[in-house]
């Protein structure tokens, strides 16, 4: 398995992941990414231009996140309180996995994968959401050794969100 930075090029095996990703919520009964509310072409494709979009590959491309620098303005209004309430933290946001690899442990691994990345980058402060229905990414979050802080509410149908900080 290799994590690497996404690329251009893989933009269409990204937007198949998230696709299956939409398709996996509903099967859930979760409204996280429902009816036109999940990550979009254009914010991937910023995303690769900024350096923040990484994948796992493992022979094809099998999961798929963004590291979004900079204060998220929905993780300041939380209803909880932050383990290390800083201005300085990183957001792991629209982070996927191909359902065909499910039960495998490759979210746990493609998630710590993206915790060292940001390590090595000298971040230690990383925050990631999940719908309250979105079992597997919560028990994933928990894995990966993020602590629930309280929730957050997006701007859309469904918005609120159970907020995880990492816990080093």
């Amino acid at each position: 398995m290799q994590l690497r930075k996404a690329t251009e090029k893989d933009l269409p095996t990204i937007m198949a992941i998230i696709a299956d990703g939409i398709h996996a919520l509903a099967q859930q009964q979760s409204p996280q990414w429902q009816n036109g509310h999940g990550p979009r072409e254009e914010q991937f494709l910023a995303d690769i231009r900024h350096g923040w979009t990484y994948v796992l590959e493992e022979e094809t491309i099998v999961a798929v996140a963004s590291i979004i620098p900079g204060i998220d303005p929905v993780y300041e209004a939380i209803d909880g309180r932050w383990l290390m309430p800083t201005d300085s933290y990183v957001s792991i946001h629209r982070f996927a996995v191909k359902s065909t690899t499910a039960n495998k442990g490759l979210g746990k691994r493609f998630l710590a994968s993206l915790v060292a990345q940001c390590v090595t980058d000298g971040i230690t402060d990383i925050r990631i959401d999940t719908h309250r229905l979105n079992i597997r990414m919560q028990k994933v979050a928990l894995a990966c050794g993020f602590v629930c802080c309280g929730e957050v509410v997006f701007p859309i149908p469904d918005g609120k969100r159970l907020a995880y900080q990492w816990q080093n």
